[in-house]
């Protein structure tokens, strides 16, 4: 087996095993090694994570859950699954749920929005590897300026469109989240490459996100130094939560003050996309999650049956 790096030929043997299905014959002539050894590679490969394996079992969903969340927010899609063992194994139930139904809504769309975060690294992780020439996943807000982070927008982007083979259509937001300057923004729009944004925006099949809160903005240590001029005039104990860059509160408004900070897709087409999903396994962002269903941010849901509880339980109380 090569020297050169060992990790590298580790997965390219668990590649050609498992995803290309060669046999092990064929493996043993294209690395010249022994059976031994391509069966000793597959076997360091998982205990080194490179392969990692897991059991599909069927998923458990709660109807009624379901008919009454699509009921009272006029959803077109729900699903809320049972709870399992743990807080773990409900959070990977969800994300790989989340990533085979966003999969199978992707066969039939040619371009997908997407924002950013912890959430949406673990759906793309989750996806099955395609190949797609004509799809393309395009940025819906600007930069975090968190360009170190594996779940940075730039970054998600890349993942995402390499899972379909497809990274040469990959479109990116080249500017921060937030513009103060109205006039820098408004000169912005007419660069060849917004332009070139707001086509893709127009044509937008489906979008999917996770949900965010003031704290996962102060986080950030660019976005918290500046909060108090991206909430200038609001009252930040009276904001819900945050998507796409926007903030609004408990009651579904959208803060305009902040929108317009925001630099990606506008108001009218990020409503005129026909599916907005959103994928939400923080049992703390309830209250994010409340207020983007009242603002109509949200078409289809995939959340876990502990926060179907909790979120009808608040919807009743306000």
């Amino acid at each position: 087996m090569s020297e050169k790096d060992p990790s590298e030929q580790l997965a390219e043997i668990a590649r050609d095993y498992y995803i290309s299905k060669l046999p092990i014959t064929e493996i043993t002539h294209k690395y010249d090694i022994s059976r031994y050894l391509v069966a000793k590679a597959l076997e360091e490969a998982e205990k080194g994570g490179i392969v990692q394996i897991s059991i599909k079992e069927s998923v458990k969903r709660f109807s009624q859950y379901e008919a009454t969340l699509k009921k009272k927010f006029n959803l077109k899609e729900v699903f809320v699954l049972r709870s399992l063992d743990t807080t773990t194994h409900d959070n990977e139930a969800l994300v790989a749920f989340a990533a085979t139904t966003i999969q199978n809504y992707i066969k039939s769309c040619h371009t997908v929005g997407m924002t950013w975060g912890s959430t949406i690294l673990d759906t793309i992780n989750n996806f099955q590897e395609a190949r797609r020439d004509d799809l393309a996943f395009v940025q819906l807000a600007g930069f975090s300026l968190r360009h170190n982070s594996p779940d940075a927008p730039f970054s998600l982007i890349l993942r995402a469109s390499d899972k379909f083979r497809a990274t040469k259509n990959a479109v990116v937001v080249p500017a921060p989240l937030y513009i103060f300057n109205p006039e820098t923004k408004k000169m912005l729009n007419h660069e060849p490459i917004f332009e070139r944004l707001q086509h893709k925006y127009q044509d937008l099949d489906l979008i999917f996100t996770g949900l965010g809160t003031v704290q996962s903005l102060e986080s950030n240590p660019v976005w918290a130094e500046y909060k108090d001029i991206i909430f200038d005039g609001i009252d930040q104990s009276k904001i819900a939560g945050m998507a796409y860059g926007r903030a609004y509160d408990i009651h579904g408004k959208i803060f305009p003050s902040v929108e317009a900070k925001v630099v990606g897709i506008n108001h009218e087409h990020l409503f005129n996309t026909p599916i907005r999903f959103a994928i939400v396994k923080n049992k703390f962002k309830v209250d994010s999650l409340l207020g983007a269903l009242r603002a109509g941010l949200i078409t289809h849901l995939v959340i876990n049956e502990g926060i179907a509880k909790r979120l009808i339980r608040r919807y009743q109380a306000r």
